[in-house]
């Protein structure tokens, strides 16, 4: 077993033990134990059967079935979120944010009263959306540009990202602004990217998975591939600080959400 390996195992018994705690109906918590034994069970036997194989196909999904792995999970968390908890992070982060000059508020606020220009919100929302394309491209570059050990290090260190985040999530739920301000539920009027970025978010989010942004910091992982983008790394740097800046001006998270990100 590789160190991810051993890592997504880990993962599946620690939320195994969180299933089984949770205040959540009988049934759900059979299907998701029944998943995750299924899903351990299989990867074992995977692993085994494919230890020695150096065909360059199967070689490609051995390395990277983590990248799949902890995107498949996420949706999860939004059944075990107010598992154990009723309450949610969300006015102690707005008054941390206060504190330190309410920067998201002032936003959200200039964005009620003076509606920005659509081409402007159109450009945060393909700043917000290329969140989904670094994660898989940094992947891809760190692989067929990069030492086979800085490779694993980035995937190592991405699962363990999301992981860390999704039971912070579970045991400190924030819903985040959409959810928790009243007028912020509506999404920013854009173009073609926003009517798209819409229908992703309304499909998948949640609310309570808001802090930290588990998005900020994999995008800070994913700087590990900067050297290898060659040309490409300042449309990608560009790009990657849209998206940090469009976390807050789409509403999505907290300034304080941001900085947690970061520190994660």
């Amino acid at each position: 077993l590789k160190p991810v390996d051993s890592l997504v195992l880990l993962y599946q018994f620690i939320i195994s033990v969180v299933v089984m705690t949770v205040d959540i109906p009988p049934e759900e918590k059979t299907d998701l134990l029944g998943l995750h034994g299924f899903f351990a069970l299989g990867l074992l036997v995977v692993l085994w059967n494919f230890r020695n194989f150096s065909n360059p196909v199967i070689r490609f999904v051995r390395e990277f079935y983590p990248l799949a792995a902890m995107l498949f999970f996420y949706r999860e968390i939004g059944f075990l979120i107010h598992g154990y908890f009723d309450w949610t992070l969300d006015e102690w982060l707005l008054g941390v944010d206060g504190k330190i000059g309410r920067i998201g508020t002032r936003i959200w606020n200039f964005q009620q009263f003076y509606p920005p220009a659509r081409l402007l919100n159109e450009f945060f929302s393909i700043g917000y959306s290329f969140y989904f394309f670094l994660m898989p491209l940094s992947a891809l570059v760190l692989y067929f540009r990069a030492p086979l050990s800085r490779f694993r290090i980035f995937m190592f260190s991405l699962s363990f990202t999301y992981y860390l985040h999704y039971l912070i999530f579970i045991f400190l739920p924030a819903e985040s602004p959409r959810f928790y301000m009243p007028g912020l539920r509506e999404s920013l009027q854009g173009y073609w990217v926003s009517d798209w970025l819409q229908s992703i978010v309304e499909a998948n989010a949640f609310p309570g998975g808001s802090f930290p942004s588990s998005h900020i910091a994999a995008a800070v992982i994913c700087f590990m591939a900067y050297s290898y983008f060659g040309k490409m790394r300042f449309p990608v740097l560009f790009l990657t600080m849209a998206m940090f800046l469009g976390t807050i001006y789409g509403r999505y998270h907290y300034f304080i959400d941001v900085a947690a990100g970061l520190g994660v």
